[in-house]
């Protein structure tokens, strides 16, 4: 049975286990992109994680909703210093 797309990008981004039904899987992640509505929920619930660091090829975060600088926009810029990206 061929394989559909999703589970073709699913099998070449696994990075721990193995894909089978009902089971949890690591999943490598190329890019992040997040804005500033969201972001900030976003690099909390990373932080609740406890993950040391993240490590991606490519992240951005971007500010298109609040045009003003606001402590959303300097925990962003901390958030992506301490997670790596």
């Amino acid at each position: 049975m061929p394989k559909s797309p999703t589970q073709k990008l699913t099998a070449d981004h696994l990075a721990e286990n193995k894909m089978t039904r009902d089971d949890l899987i690591g999943l490598r992640i190329d890019q992040t992109l997040a804005q500033d509505a969201t972001g900030t929920l976003e690099m909390l619930a990373l932080g609740a994680l406890k993950l040391p660091h993240m490590q991606t090829e490519l992240s951005v975060q971007y500010v298109d909703h609040k045009l003003f600088p606001t402590d959303d926009h300097l925990f962003l810029q901390y958030a992506a210093t301490r997670f790596g990206l």
